[in-house]
């Protein structure tokens, strides 16, 4: 037995009640017994006793044997001359989708606004994103359309995105964009997915029919139940919205049963996330992703206390989606399942969280890029504009900033399946991009992967198509993942 093995980066952990242990070279996780544990932990004992002598009181010498075999078997062993083949890294793409900021005017006052920037008098300003107008033109709007269908070279496949402000504040214009956007389809042989995200205050039949008619997809910000989405989510003077904005959205929810997602965002002080999750599909969303506040203002921003709770109940979401989907039923909280399924197939590195600055680029309203929505305004995050062309320099930084070369990303267990967590909250919580917000946005996410994988080892193969989005097949599970030994 050699006396001294070494063990290949991993994370050992227990999540319900299961004994989990996760190969970061593989990005395959294994469900395993004490004895691989106790050996596991007595490998990562540097001292320089033998290996039997560190755990003898732990094991019998067959169950030692027997665990080190299966590590190095599984590929956990840093073996002489042998290499592991990890997933291929995330692929590099040019601009693929962009978000218009249709408006830069919103008839609520949310009290974590991060568009509220630039404004002292927050409540009486008529503009986000410290502009001093508010409409898109639409010959900007068009400029922008342009710039997406050439700056994506071969990509046939695009996104275009409504954002503001609220974007049916600018109604016409998305209107007057639509037709604009289906007849370079047409001209070009690409096609663009187009949505918009709203608070729901402005739907009606009309508009819900335009959005269905033109397959325009729709995610509604809502915080309810009530109480929370009255106190964070007030209309302009302060008066109470749930009331108006539920008819409203009832209107899209009938014409898409199932098929519109909610985001709901976490404040300091409102931390209870279950009943977010029931109340908002109790309503008839077809799916619920829920985001702590970071950053400004810091009244509302979420503290480590606030983490510790969404922690807690986030496991009682895992061991509930467990339960739904052994009676056959599906449980969408967004944030949980799509790890769930990130978890059980892993085919590739992540080397960065999301596309901004890469792949997915913000046009403010006056014709300025931005790496995304949550920075426009911030000049020292602009990215060129429309005369100017596309300045790379931010974006050759971001692409630059892998997860193997940030601090605080390149010794982390979760770096390969997280990217890194989102640019914007590293600015919040540190003032730059090179160092992720490892307090609150690392700590939910890491503990939401143990959750998604504990959820893996907990169901069978045949669960998987009850994990699937409805119109999509199961997928095959890892062969090893969920493994005992």
């Amino acid at each position: 037995m050699d006396p001294h093995p070494r063990l290949r980066e991993h994370h050992l952990f227990e999540r319900m009640g299961r004994i989990l242990l996760y190969n970061v070279a593989t990005m395959v996780f294994y469900e395993v017994t004490p004895a691989v544990r106790a050996v596991v932990v007595a490998l990562g004992n540097q001292r320089s006793y033998s290996l039997g002598d560190r755990i003898r009181r732990r094991t019998s010498r067959r169950e030692t044997r027997d665990a080190l075999e299966y590590l190095r078997r599984e590929h956990f062993l840093a073996c002489d001359g042998e290499s592991v083949t990890p997933p291929p890294q995330q692929p590099r793409r040019g601009v693929r989708h962009l978000e218009l900021m249709v408006t830069h005017a919103c008839n609520m006052r949310c009290r974590y606004c991060y568009g509220a920037h630039g404004e002292p008098g927050f409540d009486t300003a008529p503009h986000l994103y410290g502009a001093t107008s508010s409409g898109m033109t639409m010959e900007t709007a068009r400029r922008g359309v342009d710039f997406l269908f050439d700056a994506s070279g071969r990509c046939r496949d695009l996104g275009l995105v409504f954002f503001g402000g609220e974007p049916l504040v600018a109604r016409r214009l998305i209107e007057q964009v639509v037709p604009y956007v289906r007849a370079k389809e047409a001209a070009t042989g690409k096609k663009v997915s187009m949505s918009l995200s709203t608070n729901g205050s402005l739907l009606d039949r009309e508009v819900v029919d335009f959005l269905v008619r033109n397959r325009i997809g729709c995610q509604v910000s809502i915080d309810g139940p009530k109480s929370l989405q009255d106190t964070n989510r007030p209309l302009r003077g302060g008066l109470a919205s749930y009331e108006s904005v539920v008819p409203r959205v009832r209107e899209l929810l009938r014409a898409r049963p199932g098929a519109v997602p909610a985001r709901a965002t976490l404040a300091h002080g409102a931390i209870d996330v279950p009943a977010v999750v029931e109340h908002l599909l109790s309503l008839g969303f077809g799916s619920v992703q829920v985001e702590p506040c970071i950053g400004e203002p810091a009244e509302t921003a979420v503290t480590a206390a606030d983490v510790d709770r969404v922690l807690e109940q986030q496991e009682q979401l895992a061991a509930a989606l467990v339960a739904n989907v052994r009676r056959g039923r599906r449980l969408p909280y967004t944030n949980l399942v799509r790890l769930v399924r990130q978890t059980r197939v892993v085919r590739q590195r992540l080397t960065h969280y999301c596309g901004a600055a890469r792949s997915y680029i913000a046009l403010s309203q006056d014709g300025a890029f931005y790496p995304c929505h949550r920075f426009v305004g911030m000049p020292e995050y602009r990215m060129g504009d429309l005369d100017s062309g596309l300045d790379g320099a931010l974006q050759r930084r971001i692409v630059d900033l892998t997860v193997d070369r940030r601090p605080g990303c390149r010794d982390c267990w979760a770096r390969y399946l997280c990217g890194g967590g989102c640019w914007k909250h590293a600015v919040d919580a540190h003032g730059s991009l090179e160092t992720p917000d490892t307090e609150r946005s690392c700590r939910i996410l890491r503990h939401a992967l143990e959750c998604a994988m504990a959820v893996n080892a907990e169901l069978a193969v045949s669960d998987a198509d009850v994990l699937s989005q409805p119109s999509s097949r199961p997928e095959p599970r890892a062969a090893s993942a969920g493994a005992r030994l």
